[in-house]
């Protein structure tokens, strides 16, 4: 049953009448089955973003290379789970220090300077490209 015969309206078209070219009725054509099952799909995609994290092929998690990758791409779990691993080992300590912070708050005077801020961030990166690449 097509959209309109679900309304009322009358079934015209290839499934109802015969085929214009000699009279025939029109072919049908099966339903194509899947060619493999969903969980092996999804353990080949588990594999290969598994591959991924080991060899520090993914943009980091959150960033704009990582938000532009589809959903099906194997880098962007892989981004996912290097995030969830340093939430892991690191969380508790994050969380307690911005609550000390937040307790405490230095006076503006003493906070670091965009440029100490920058060059801690990328200290940060460097490390992680440094562990990415041991992992390889």
């Amino acid at each position: 049953m097509n959209r309109y015969a679900k309304r009322g309206l009358p079934v015209t078209g290839p499934s109802t009448k015969d085929s214009a070219a000699g009279g025939r009725p029109a072919p049908k054509v099966p339903h194509a089955e899947p060619e493999t099952e969903p969980a092996a799909i999804i353990a080949d995609y588990w594999d290969a973003a598994k591959a991924r994290y080991r060899r520090g092929d993914f943009p980091d998690y959150g960033s704009e290379d990582w938000r532009a990758l589809p959903i099906e791409d194997p880098r962007k779990l892989a981004g996912l789970v290097a995030f969830a691993e340093m939430w892991r080992k690191y969380g508790d300590e994050i969380a307690d220090d911005l609550n000390r912070q937040l307790a405490h708050p230095e006076p503006l005077w003493q906070r670091a300077t965009t440029e100490a801020c920058d060059k801690a961030f990328r200290d940060l990166l460097a490390q992680q490209e440094h562990r990415r690449k041991e992992a390889a």
